[in-house]
């Protein structure tokens, strides 16, 4: 009777031994076997959550098998105390070891955007109107004239982030919000600034200026190559004490209502910032300039250009003196003609 209960005893110790030791293998090979996934997986993890509210998300969504056996894992290597929060995408082959990795990275998902060389801050609040990813997106023009938000950024003496943030493509994680964008694009503008630190101290303007001039070019033509030129023509207006008479500053006080073509009507009213009426430049930039446009004012081109004209083709006819230039005018803009002006 001893020997028959001790082998029973034995044997439910053997079994049990079994069931651990395949239980094991099944919960080691559960760790390292890859699900395939046939399609990108974005997953939220929520301020608050728990890794066996994850765990429940990753197994909803086809990313881990059992939920169980990952929420253990995340125990047995001490993980607990390394989640974060945010959207993380999943995609080809992974395995639980993967997922946790995934979301204990922090490297969540970005959203992009782009604002062009040249757009204004009316053109820029439109863009970022689109943006649902983004907390308070529409409140752009709003945070644009606001004397809190140009003090921290270092510009509290002016009256709008026109100019003051630098255009380009970035990235964000969803529900970022606006003001920290729009402080992120005023810091890229300082970087960007600071490579040409020397070229600036030894400008005879303000950077303020530089920053109004670097908008005229941008403008004023979108091809870089000529950029320098178009440079040194304001900068020879401003030398010899002629205004700046740029159509780009003319339109720009009459935003965002101004649609159509520019008219001597236009021309003739005055504003803050109308070169045709006014010396100097206008009271703020006209939009957001690109670095080439920038370095076109620290690096023009040496002539003896006063006037340029636009050839319908994209470039410009550049001349010296007025009389050349209405020649080329007549040429190109009254005649409409595309054969090359010779003067």
């Amino acid at each position: 009777m001893k020997k028959l209960i001790l082998f029973i005893v034995f044997g439910l110790i053997a079994g049990v031994l079994v069931t651990g030791i395949v239980l094991y293998k099944k919960y080691e090979s559960f760790k390292n076997t890859p699900i395939k996934l046939q399609k990108e997986i974005v997953l939220t993890v929520e301020k608050g959550e728990s890794w066996k509210k994850a765990a429940v998300k990753l197994q909803k969504n086809g990313v881990i098998s059992d939920k169980e056996k990952f929420y253990w894992m995340i125990r047995e290597k001490k993980w607990g105390s390394k989640l974060k929060t945010g959207e993380f995408i999943f995609s080809g082959d992974v395995t639980p070891v993967d997922a946790a990795k995934i979301i204990m990275s922090g490297k969540v998902k970005l959203y992009s955007f782009t604002i062009p060389e040249g757009y204004n801050k009316y053109e820029a609040a439109e863009v970022f109107k689109g943006l649902d990813w983004m907390e308070n997106s529409g409140d752009f023009l709003k945070i644009c004239d606001s004397r809190d938000f140009l003090t921290e950024i270092g510009h509290g003496k002016r009256k709008s982030c026109e100019g003051l943030l630098f255009p380009s493509t970035y990235s964000f994680p969803r529900d970022t919000d606006i003001n920290a964008v729009m402080k992120m694009m005023s810091n890229e503008l300082e970087s960007v600034l600071k490579k040409y630190e020397k070229e600036i101290k030894a400008l005879d303007m303000t950077l303020y200026d530089l920053l109004k001039l670097g908008s005229i070019i941008e403008k004023e033509t979108g091809v870089r190559k000529e950029q320098p030129l178009i440079a040194s023509i304001f900068l020879n207006r401003r030398r010899i004490g002629m205004k700046i008479q740029t159509d780009p500053s003319v339109i720009y006080g009459f935003l965002p209502k101004f649609k159509g073509n520019i008219t001597k009507k236009h021309l003739l009213t005055d504003h803050p910032w109308n070169t045709y009426t006014r010396y100097g430049f206008p009271v703020t930039p006209l939009c957001f300039a690109g670095e080439s446009a920038i370095k076109s004012v620290l690096h023009p081109d040496k002539t003896k250009y006063l006037y340029f004209v636009s050839t319908n083709k994209g470039y410009h006819y550049f001349s010296k003196t007025l009389k050349e230039h209405n020649a080329a005018v007549e040429h190109y803009q009254v005649k409409g003609l595309k054969s090359k002006f010779k003067y």
